[in-house]
């Protein structure tokens, strides 16, 4: 059985503001383990960029100062470490390897939630 995570149902459900609280819950579990925390006004036309926006200053502290913390929070998320390391050490040279970062924290986040609803026979937008 194939998933719902195609390019086009991300920007779908990157617009759920519903999906996206439950995308926060999952980003405020991996996130507190390293000591921070999301809030989520759930505006739902600014709801992905305002994720966007809070992640991106956090990412960028912890790899400047937590590096540890990081780390533990890319194996906690389940994000693919080849990935990660190219981004942020790969020979491309990267215009925002920090909102590359945050956009596949997100991505993986949300693709969290969806396989959980998904196998839980819950309905998705």
């Amino acid at each position: 059985m194939d998933l719902p995570l195609s390019p086009s149902d991300y920007q779908r459900y990157e617009q759920s503001v519903w999906l996206l609280q439950e995308v926060v819950n999952q980003i405020n579990k991996d996130f507190r383990l390293q000591g921070f925390d999301v809030e989520f006004s759930g505006e739902g036309e600014t709801a992905y960029r305002e994720l966007t926006d809070q992640l991106k200053p956090v990412i960028e502290y912890m790899l400047e100062n937590q590096t540890e913390k990081f780390w533990n929070l890319i194996y906690g998320i389940d994000l693919n470490e080849r990935k990660v390391r190219e981004i942020l050490f790969g020979k491309e040279e990267r215009i925002d390897a920090i909102q590359e970062l945050t956009d596949l924290i997100l991505k993986r986040e949300l693709q969290k939630v969806v396989i959980r609803m998904h196998y839980s026979g819950k309905q998705l937008p």
